[in-house]
């Protein structure tokens, strides 16, 4: 009944948010070759076709004289005027020998080729309003510009780790980030956006930020040196990572039983402000202070009920995950280790950091340089058997490869109870350990995450998105950026985050597409062959020559540049792709990485239960 459920779950959620996609996505391309149709059937032109998507035709039927039709590829669409631009081949066909048609003023061809964006601006402020009335979801440290806590250490990548740009630059906890680089910033996303595609850079060409900051009531420049962070290990996407985050409430949303915390009497919805005498922004800052303290007594100043009182503590160390098991082989001058985590049985008891409790193990962790020790074997996949004799715990797994024949390891991995499972030989010399759990020092109490609705006029929001897209554009065109092309996102890209945005929030899609439509509307006008821009450039020309352009100049540069624009776009598909399989394989690492921890056991609970 439960898989019923969950199947009917999922098949409606994909129903919606494929019906969101051909809404908004579908609907925003619409719009815009909508506008160039009202404006040419206004103007008096003659429009053969209305086509969305470029190449063959899927679906199309006539009416008045106009072709409307669906076309395979979906990426884009148009309007065919043949008194505006002849872009036949490119558009799928047109016919041979048609009848002479007059020629059209200038001021017709501007109308009717920026009124396309016109309709994307004017659609994209109907959504603004839209979220005016109802409101925008986010939440309280995405709307801060407070540092809440600095990063001693960042990571460029899984294997590398290196000190914060903005601890070493000085930046502290509190302070008030005014702008980037000149560019006033109003809420987290703003600021994130303006170290990304920054484009400053030192006289030895390493990136730069200058953060203006206020500080005591007082307003400063810093320097930082951005790092560059790989934040996708398939497509290989770069990003400039500072180390920062955000401040926000600390209002305690639950409190553990027997934990520290209880023991002191604090309470849901007590509000944490220091610790130790300094002042908390973020969650981030008191895990890293009870890091340092470990576990020696710490004043915490608490709010309840607008009174103000001290209460001091000392964290617990308990253990935070599972044992592993470790795996080590060497066979000549190869070496290799797999980690496998233990997956207790429902019915298991006692306690999770005990390796003897019966459990199916699972491979956490691979370090193979070669590829050539255990072969194909993925993360995830799981181990039943050690040398033909089924394992029932990861203690009984480090048992069957130490007493076993330390030159012959083979392993079964599958599911033994749908009989699917394939052998693994293992070569070289091997031994096996428990890795004990790793214990954090922790009090017992949890933070709510505070959510706001926004209800920011559609002016403002028009506003902010031009000035976002007009940055990335920047970057685009700036040597001293680290955004490229291959950091844009295509129609595979923007099919995805409509589709992880239905899965949220309506109101997340109305607002990408309000974003996307605003997107749609600076591009087409920007001066290349073929998009909107185009149209105006080359009627411009010809108003400033006193005749038109010759045909074969207009025909050619339509062509190439549609073959450059189509390669771009597979080029940033692509890419796309390659994010979306490098999120996905992020996404199981992530489950399989937080599947390891347990639920913390404090002593004093402990006592009690026994």
């Amino acid at each position: 009944m439960n898989s019923d459920t969950t199947l009917i779950s999922q098949l409606f959620t994909n129903f919606w948010a494929v019906f969101l996609i051909f809404l908004f996505f579908g609907g925003s391309i619409f719009v815009h070759e909508l506008g160039h149709f009202l404006a040419a059937r206004r103007r008096g032109l003659k429009i053969d076709r209305f086509s969305i998507g470029f190449g063959p035709k899927l679906v199309s039927w006539t009416r008045d004289g106009v072709e409307y039709r669906i076309s395979a590829l979906p990426l884009g669409g148009y309007v065919a005027l043949p008194q505006l631009a002849d872009m036949g081949a490119i558009e799928g066909g047109s016919e041979e020998g048609g009848e002479e048609l007059p020629p059209i003023s200038y001021t017709d061809k501007v109308i009717v080729a920026v009124m396309g964006a016109v309709f994307n601006i004017i659609f994209a402020f109907f959504l603004a309003c839209i979220l005016w009335a109802f409101g925008q979801p986010s939440s309280e440290d995405a709307q801060s510009v407070i540092i809440g806590f600095v990063e001693p250490t960042v990571e460029l990548d899984q294997n590398n780790e290196v000190p914060g740009p903005a601890f070493i630059a000085g930046i502290k906890e509190g302070d008030k980030i005014l702008s980037i680089d000149g560019d006033k910033v109003s809420n987290f996303s703003e600021l994130q956006h303006s170290i990304f595609t920054g484009s400053g850079r030192d006289s030895d060409e390493n990136p730069q930020a200058v953060f203006t900051i206020e500080r005591d009531g007082e307003t400063q420049d810093i320097i930082v040196y951005p790092r560059l962070s790989k934040v996708n290990s398939v497509s290989g996407d770069l990003m400039r990572l500072v180390g920062i985050k955000p401040a926000h409430s600390l209002i305690i949303r639950y409190i553990q039983e027997g934990s520290p915390a209880h023991q002191a009497g604090l309470q849901e919805n007590d509000r944490v402000i220091s610790s130790d005498g300094k002042k908390l922004h973020c969650f981030a800052a008191l895990v890293h202070h009870l890091k340092e303290k470990q576990d020696a007594p710490v004043m915490l100043s608490i709010e309840r009920e607008n009174r103000i009182f001290d209460v001091t503590l000392s964290a617990e160390m308990v253990a935070r995950t599972k044992p592993l098991g470790k795996l080590q082989v060497k066979d000549g001058n190869r070496k290799a280790s797999l980690l496998v985590q233990p997956f207790y049985e429902a019915e298991s008891s006692g306690s999770p950091s005990d390796p003897g409790i019966p459990s199916s193990l699972k491979v956490h962790e691979i370090e193979d340089p070669t590829g050539f020790v255990f072969g194909n074997l993925e993360p995830g996949e799981t181990i039943i058997r050690v040398n033909n004799k089924p394992i029932k715990s990861l203690q009984t797994f480090i048992d069957r490869i130490n007493d076993g024949d330390l030159e012959n390891l083979n392993l079964s991995i599958g599911n033994e109870f749908e009989n699917q499972f394939r052998s693994l030989a293992v070569l070289g010399k091997v031994n096996a350990e428990i890795l004990l759990p790793r214990e954090t020092p922790m009090m017992g109490f949890g933070f709510k995450s505070r959510s706001i609705t926004l209800h920011v006029d559609p002016i403002t929001q028009v506003k902010g998105i031009v000035k976002t897209t007009l940055q990335v554009l920047g970057s685009l065109i700036s040597p001293k950026s680290d955004i490229s092309i291959r950091n844009l996102s295509g129609p595979p890209g923007i099919v995805r985050v409509i589709h992880m945005f239905s899965m949220v929030d309506i109101r997340l899609v109305i607002w990408f597409t309000c974003l996307l439509n605003i997107n749609l509307a600076i591009l087409n006008l920007l001066p290349i062959p073929v998009l909107d821009g185009g149209h105006i450039v080359f009627a411009t020309l010809a108003k400033l020559r006193g005749k038109a352009l010759p045909p074969n100049l207009v025909a050619g540069a339509q062509g190439i540049f549609m073959i450059l624009l189509f390669s771009m776009m597979i080029y940033v598909s692509f890419f796309d792709v390659r994010r979306w399989q490098g999120d996905n394989e992020e996404e199981k690492r992530l489950e399989l990485e937080s599947s390891l921890y347990i639920q913390p056991e404090f002593s004093s609970a402990k006592d009690t239960t026994e």
